[in-house]
């Protein structure tokens, strides 16, 4: 609507009013958004009582006071020489309105604006970006509402940097009512940096030690309220509260000023229960559920027992965690995770790399039992924003595979390699490095993981390998809409191979088995690898494989609030031999909603590098398996 037609009608006196009461309504004309908005907001407030009736000898004065009003509400917007006009028309034989005709005139406009920092913070580059990009330049309309935002915005950047006791020490607005020039005249003093200072966590069960070392800063380090809701939240994911509160007490006298925290926690010896369905084109059908008993006792002791079963492969699995604080500097733990895990495999070849289809030689069950000791140790980079979780650890495996063949063969030589009943026990070490922040589409940051262990004979070990292993995944945001995925990964075992050659459908074709348990294996393909190829597909005859190598790049826009899609290429593969790589390529489009319970993908992906360059639909929802 054009300046001057834009209208609003507001209905001051509410349904309910005796019927003897006139009813007094408002228009104001000449003006648009924000100015319209606030205007209304001050002419509401000249009403009439609840049984008024009014005489056109009254109708001077109300209309000489919503005309002030409304110039009062022009002003923070840099308009202190308006044409206000009002008139009072009857409606009806119980209503009257109040027309307000506005000629907002000539804006004040910014002559100068000196905008200071002082203090300890001064340089810090939050407030530098502040001040350099103060908004209200000289040549602009003189606008209060940014005038007090900015200054809101100043003192919440410098009090999350812990400048608690900053000021505006000058804010004056000078102004030349004749010229509507205006002079802007800012000093805002940081004051002294607030560090942190004593933690009291009140009473809880919890022996000494294990709470102490929770947070991410330590005493006397600078004040963040980052690290703050980090810290409440790093709580919360203990497991050990069902309430958090806490109490900041801010310490102005001290030099340097301190920041105590007083904490009340209440927590229960309690068991928790969890259980989900799902659904995805990779797993099929899926269930599982999970106990937990967090703390089991004073010594902050957590165990978690969960069981789980997928359609794919006839998996199921049944995983155990008891994870305890070490009362050492630092935050440890001592670990165990059991692991059982009982699945159906099928042993399949292919006439050539390039064929969609595989040809089903054997079945068979594959057992796992695996037992896992280890001592986590966590530890904070970049001031609590990252954390390493290392851990050196010990495991031991029972692997058993016993197949059975579907086709008739001329040496069952393939057949001793497939049936093994394996004891490894291997000595290792791993690192994992979080930094995510955000949620739904506004989740961002890194996570990179590498491992590598061994198992040998003198550790009693029947098989020898060693594996190693590195991956990163990377989530950026380059703009408000947009998002980059990048992931790749790089897996390589020190294991023996058997390659053979053997008749299938009097065709010749080969088969390339590792010594490597069934557990260790690496396999590729799928919604999380490479799509447009099935799950875990890409690999040494569908049974696994040494070494795995991909990659991928996605890249997202947002099309509704929840709403995304996106595009895709992916690479990679699992195999035996480094000189027959044979990386496969993916490409594809999908479609993201960010639902309460996660994201919920769906992609359509082509498989570049298998012959006729099949289209494949990978469906996830709900959480993967344990």
């Amino acid at each position: 609507m054009k300046r001057g037609g834009r209208f609003a009608l507001i209905i001051l006196l509410a349904a309910g009013y005796p019927a003897a009461a006139d009813e007094l309504l408002y228009a104001v004309k000449g003006i648009g958004e924000p100015l319209l908005a606030n205007v209304l907001a001050h002419v509401e407030t000249v009403q009439l009582g609840q049984s008024a009736r009014l005489a056109e000898k009254d109708f001077p004065e109300i209309i000489e006071a919503a005309a002030k009003r409304a110039r009062a509400a022009l002003r923070p917007f840099g308009y202190y020489r308006p044409d206000v006009r009002g008139r009072i028309e009857k409606q009806d034989a119980e209503s009257l309105r109040l027309t307000l005709d506005i000629k907002p005139g000539p804006p004040m406009i910014v002559a100068t604006a000196s905008i200071t920092l002082r203090g300890e913070g001064a340089d810090i580059e939050e407030l530098r970006d502040w001040r350099d990009g103060w908004p209200l330049k000289a040549g602009t309309r003189l606008d209060q509402t940014v005038w007090e935002r900015q200054k809101v915005d100043a003192t919440e950047r410098a009090e999350s940097r812990g400048f608690l006791g900053s000021a505006f020490p000058l804010h004056l607005i000078e102004l030349d009512l004749e010229q509507n020039r205006a002079v802007l005249r800012l000093i805002f003093d940081t004051g002294p940096r607030y560090m942190f200072g004593d933690i009291d966590f009140g009473e809880h069960i919890l022996k000494p030690g294990i709470l102490e070392y929770t947070p991410r800063f330590s005493k006397g380090e600078p004040y963040s309220s980052r690290l703050l809701d980090t810290f409440r939240s790093d709580l919360w994911k203990t497991g050990y509260f069902t309430y958090i509160e806490i109490k900041e007490v801010r310490r102005g006298d001290q030099n340097p000023p301190t920041v105590d925290l007083n904490l009340k926690l209440e927590m229960l010896h309690r068991n928790s229960y969890q259980g989900s369905l799902g659904f995805g084109t990779d797993t099929g059908f899926r269930t599982q559920a999970q106990w937990s008993r967090n703390p089991m006792s004073r010594n902050g002791a957590r165990m978690d027992v969960g069981i789980g079963w997928q359609d794919r492969d006839d998996e199921f699995l049944i995983r155990t965690n008891y994870r305890r604080p070490r009362l050492v500097r630092g935050r440890q733990f001592w670990s165990t995770e059991l692991t059982f895990k009982l699945e159906n495999l099928d042993l399949e070849v292919k006439r050539s790399p390039e064929d969609e289809d595989f040809i089903k030689i054997a079945n068979g069950d594959v057992t796992d039992l695996n037992l896992r000791f280890g001592r986590l140790n966590v530890r904070d980079r970049k001031r609590g924003d990252q954390q390493i979780f290392s851990t050196p650890f010990i495991q031991y495996l029972s692997s058993d595979q016993q197949y059975e063949l579907l086709i008739p063969s001329e040496t069952d030589d393939y057949m001793d390699l497939l049936n093994q009943n394996d004891n490894a026990i291997s000595i290792g070490y791993s690192v994992d490095l979080v930094d995510v922040w955000g949620k739904g589409f506004e989740t961002a940051g890194r996570r990179d993981r590498v491992w590598v262990f061994t198992a040998n004979k003198s550790l009693g070990s029947d098989t020898e390998f060693t594996q190693a292993y590195a991956s990163t995944s990377r989530i950026l945001r380059p703009r408000e809409q947009w998002k980059v995925l990048l992931r790749g990964e790089v897996g390589y075992t020190d294991a023996h191979v058997e390659s053979l050659s053997i008749n299938v459908d009097t065709a010749t074709v080969d088969l390339s088995l590792t010594e490597l348990p069934s557990f260790y294996r690496f396999k590729a393909g799928g919604g999380q690898s490479v799509r447009g190829y099935g799950y875990e597909t890409l690999n040494n005859n569908d049974v696994g494989s040494n070494n795995i190598v991909t990659a991928s790049i996605e890249v997202e826009r947002r099309i509704l609030n929840n709403w995304s899609m996106a595009a895709f290429f992916d690479i990679g593969n699992a195999f035996n031999d480094w000189g027959n790589m044979d990386l496969y390529k993916g490409v594809g489009l999908g479609v993201r909603w960010y639902s309460i319970a996660g994201p919920i993908r769906i992609d359509v992906a082509q498989a570049l590098d298998f012959e006729g360059n099949p289209w494949r639909l990978h469906l996830t929802i709900g959480t993967p398996l344990l």
